[in-house]
């Protein structure tokens, strides 16, 4: 991948991310401002996710047949538009169609995948799939701060400037982003059995992407719900105050962009992605297991590095071995499904944790137990992922691969694509 193409898709999932992440600090207050209840705000989180959960395969589909680079450059107006109904929201019902319309915009991280899978050799795609999450995670990072910072001119002034963000993003995408499959190669491909809901479902299910899937939901669910329990968790045993908390998010997002970024194409080099995954399982078994351990709040910067370092190698090396088992026709369907895997992760994570958690119990530390040994349970399976191989200096997949794979998947299956 050029570094000037590469520049144009990782800044494209940044704007997204940050697009998502300005209005965490002032959703609460500007819902409330029309008169919503606490139920009203946490749907108005919820439908986000949701809209985003729907939309990524549908997006990675499409993606599939007419390429990636119209799908990108319209999720990038798309999301242009849905900040701009923010900042000019005036009742509950517009607001709420922000978010949707956000979400579903937002479904384009599949398509940067798949972008990602279609031009880069084997040997280095799990660098630049940790680039694009190091992206996110910066996104995610910048965010709030952007939001909070420009909330001072209004409520509504957030959804503005994350508007211009993604607007000059689309406008360089527009003319900086080559495709990254040609017209004629997308439509002469063969028809791919994802084409239909009964094939897609067949392949997702299908080993060894089951198993796959099965390791990310498990991993996303203890992941998730460990950010959204922190600082309660830091709160009830330490008296955490939110300064303190903020300095620890940060660390998180920190190590994040550095892990995904600097070190994981390297591990991967070194020790292949399955034993990747392992590794970056493991992290986050000894994250959740040593939270309840620390004597002290600022311990908590020392766990989320770790902690960090879990999710920065285990998610981005699973999308590279998703993307290897998976033949060139179906690469944004299928990691489109994984996304909609990550996303039942990312919502009942929070809510299984959030049950356990009962710090007037004194049990306050039990989520991060049984987190951990859902991670154990994820670690353990992922010594089923087969390892890869693949030849130094070729390229993302040579034909007689692509071949291959597919002639192994359909093997597997009951239902031929019509």
């Amino acid at each position: 991948m050029k570094k000037g193409t590469s520049a144009v898709l990782f800044s494209a999932v940044l704007v997204d991310s940050v697009g998502f992440g300005v209005v965490i600090p002032v959703l609460p207050f500007y819902a409330t401002s029309f008169g919503a209840s606490p139920f009203e705000v946490t749907a108005l989180f919820a439908a986000f996710s949701a809209m985003q959960m729907v939309a990524t395969p549908l997006w990675g589909r499409v993606s599939d047949r007419k390429g990636r680079r119209p799908l990108l450059i319209f999720g990038l107006f798309a999301s242009a538009v849905s900040h701009l109904i923010f900042g000019l929201a005036t009742t509950l019902w517009l607001l709420l169609a922000s978010r949707l319309a956000a979400g579903a915009a937002g479904g384009t991280i599949s398509v940067a995948h798949a972008y990602v899978a279609d031009t880069t050799t084997a040997e280095d795609r799990a660098h630049h799939m940790g680039l694009v999450g190091a992206a996110a995670g910066l996104g995610f990072m910048m965010g709030p701060a952007i939001g909070g910072f420009a909330s001072r001119w209004g409520l509504g002034f957030p959804g503005y400037v994350a508007a211009i963000l993604a607007l000059l993003n689309g406008i360089a995408a527009l003319f900086l982003l080559p495709e990254s499959r040609s017209r004629d190669e997308a439509k002469s491909a063969p028809r791919s059995d994802t084409d239909t809901l009964a094939g897609w479902f067949a392949r997702m299910t299908s080993f060894p992407i089951s198993t796959m899937m099965a390791v990310y939901f498990l991993a996303i669910s203890a992941f998730s719900g460990m950010t959204a329990l922190l600082a309660l968790f830091l709160d009830a045993k330490f008296q955490a105050d939110p300064q303190i908390v903020g300095y620890i998010f940060t660390i998180a997002g920190g190590s994040t962009v550095v892990i995904r970024g600097l070190v994981l194409g390297r591990l991967v080099r070194r020790f292949g992605e399955q034993s990747v995954v392992r590794l970056g399982a493991l992290a986050l078994v000894l994250a959740l297991a040593a939270m309840p351990l620390i004597p002290g709040p600022m311990w908590a910067g020392a766990v989320v590095i770790l902690y960090a370092f879990g999710a920065g190698t285990l998610f981005p090396t699973l999308a590279t071995l998703v993307s290897f088992a998976t033949d060139r026709e179906s690469q944004g369907a299928v990691l489109g499904g994984s996304q909609v895997v990550g996303g039942l992760g990312r919502v009942t994570g929070p809510m299984w944790m959030g049950l356990l958690f009962q710090p007037e119990r004194n049990r306050e530390d039990v989520p991060f137990i049984v987190g951990a040994a859902v991670v154990v349970l994820s670690w353990y399976l992922a010594g089923r992922i087969p390892r890869t191989t693949r030849r130094r200096g070729a390229g993302a997949r040579p034909p007689a691969a692509d071949a291959a794979v597919k002639e192994a998947v359909q093997s597997t299956q009951s239902v031929t694509p019509d």
